[in-house]
């Protein structure tokens, strides 16, 4: 998995991150007026879309890709992995590293036993994609919530389909990155800069 030879890069993984973003503005509104059709459906009082379900869905396509791609990446390659989505998302600050880590405690301790790491990262998506209504009174509605849509595998189906990463993408962003690699002094420097400042 991890052959390639530029998995280091931080600047393939904002490659990588930018082109997953890219393409979620337009590909995840389907999805998103699906699942606030079974929210309605099941009378749920939360609804999917905007940024906060547009991110998580990223983050959440962003680490599948890493743990199918790049699962023996090393620490020193996974600091530069998360420069990467910074660039990527650079008005976001720290989310792509709050994110990340979320997503592996949830794999860590699935929200029920027997969940695989796939399962778990959908589930994440779900717990933190949604937004309340008008309807929705205070936090002790969460477990009814959540537990109505993981039992739901229409609902589950979608978030499935949100957090699966584009089709080929891995290998046209492997085959593109080497002939248009920046120079190692533009590394550093994006590196550096990211590191200062975000």
């Amino acid at each position: 998995m991890d052959s390639f030879s530029y998995i280091h890069d931080s600047s393939f993984w904002q490659l990588i991150a930018k082109e997953i973003r890219r393409r979620a503005e337009n590909e995840l509104i389907p999805l998103f007026d699906s699942l606030n059709r079974e929210m309605t459906r099941l009378d749920l009082p939360v609804t999917f879309g905007g940024q906060r379900s547009t991110l998580w869905a990223v983050m959440c396509q962003l680490f599948v890709l890493y743990n199918t791609e790049a699962p023996s990446l090393h620490r020193a390659g996974y600091l530069k992995m998360i420069l990467g989505f910074k660039r990527a998302l650079i008005t976001q600050g720290r989310f792509p590293e709050i994110a990340f880590r979320r997503i592996v405690a949830n794999i860590s301790y699935p929200s029920a036993p027997g969940r695989t790491p796939r399962e778990s990262i959908t589930d994440t998506f779900l717990a933190n994609g949604l937004t309340p209504t008008g309807g929705y009174t205070d936090s002790s509605m969460d477990a009814i919530i959540l537990s109505t849509c993981f039992a739901d595998p229409a609902v589950m189906s979608l978030c499935d389909q949100a957090t699966a990463p584009p089709t080929g993408l891995w290998e046209s962003a492997t085959a593109y990155y080497p002939a248009h690699r920046p120079d190692f002094f533009q590394r550093i420097y994006g590196d550096l800069i990211t590191w200062i400042f975000r």
